[in-house]
């Protein structure tokens, strides 16, 4: 496994992080530990999750893990998040997260949970909760505070000049890459690290093979291997956050980080081009069937969606 600094927060985590949000049958907690246990052993050390996530069992499930991580010698930390900014309901969500975690402290957590523009942002310290994640810091029950976006490149830009957030996890990956390339830039170049999200699409990409078998270039490439390889290629990202459901997609993770060798800018301008031209050759209502999944993504703005598979806007949600 390789190990990357995050500046702010001064830890050293692993460039492939683990994301709890994508369990199966949930309620069966002891397949999952095995998984996040399996992933551990691995040399992975970030893990996130939240409340809500999976039925609501994936801190329980994580929690359970943690029990047997503390054993282990590899430093691990751990992210969670609630939808909650008010001071009532923010430190109800934050004491539970932490029983259910089996944690004193939490490294990360947040209640800016899927950010997706700067009026989201004016809303958030309009209300209070900037200042129930500073409290909660000067508390000890958290460590570092970070964000969780999935803005285009104009607002990410806004939003990171005006606080500095330890790390940003952000939504990226090749279908929205450019509509946020830029803002995930400003954020690194204002300190803060990077942790990219969704390089799956949340699914889509190996859903849809038709169109992203293309970005394959290399031989003997999966089409998994291709999609972090075009993350981990990017200056700007300090680890790729994977949803892992079994060890098999831990396995594909950590394969693709250990065979990886960066694109050149030549390669990714070609990956971009090879999708841009399969695209255009897709009939114009199989792009609309394919834009309407990628919409119910809430994590892909429509916009984004419609960009990309080159479709009337409006026609689609």
């Amino acid at each position: 496994m390789q190990y990357i600094k995050l500046e702010r927060a001064n830890i050293e985590i692993s460039k492939i992080a683990f994301g709890a949000q994508r369990f199966e049958n949930a309620k069966n907690h002891e397949e999952h530990v095995e998984t996040i246990l399996h992933a551990y052993k691995k040399g992975i050390n970030f893990f996130d999750t939240a409340v809500l996530y999976c039925e609501d069992q994936s801190e329980i499930i994580l929690g359970k893990a943690i029990k047997e991580m503390k054993k282990g010698d590899l430093p691990f930390y751990i992210s969670s998040k609630c939808l909650d900014g008010d001071h009532n309901n923010f430190r109800k969500r934050l004491e539970t997260s932490l029983k259910r975690l089996n944690l004193d402290s939490l490294d990360f957590f947040t209640c800016f949970w899927g950010v997706k523009s700067f009026l989201d942002w004016e809303g958030v310290k309009s209300f209070g909760a900037l200042k129930e994640m500073e409290k909660a810091k000067e508390e000890g029950l958290i460590k570092h505070i970070c964000i969780t976006t999935h803005m285009k490149n104009e607002d990410l830009k806004k939003v990171v000049k005006d606080y500095p957030f330890d790390i940003n996890i952000v939504g990226y990956n090749l279908i929205n890459s450019k509509a946020r390339i830029d803002g995930l830039k400003a954020s690194y170049e204002s300190g803060i690290s990077n942790i990219s999200m969704n390089p799956l699409g949340t699914g889509i990409i190996p859903q849809f093979k038709e169109v992203f078998d293309v970005i394959k270039i290399r031989e003997n490439q999966t089409l998994v291997q291709a999609a972090y390889d075009y993350l981990l290629s990017n200056p700007y990202i300090h680890s790729v956050l994977g949803g892992f459901s079994n060890k098999k997609h831990v396995d594909d993770a950590v394969f693709a980080l250990e065979n990886h060798v960066p694109y050149s800018k030549e390669e990714i301008q070609l990956i971009d081009k090879k999708v841009r031209k399969k695209i255009n050759t897709i009939p114009l209502e199989k792009r609309y069937e394919i834009a309407m999944e990628l919409c119910k993504k809430m994590y892909i703005l429509r916009d984004e969606v419609a960009e990309f598979m080159n479709v009337y806007p409006m026609r689609i949600w």
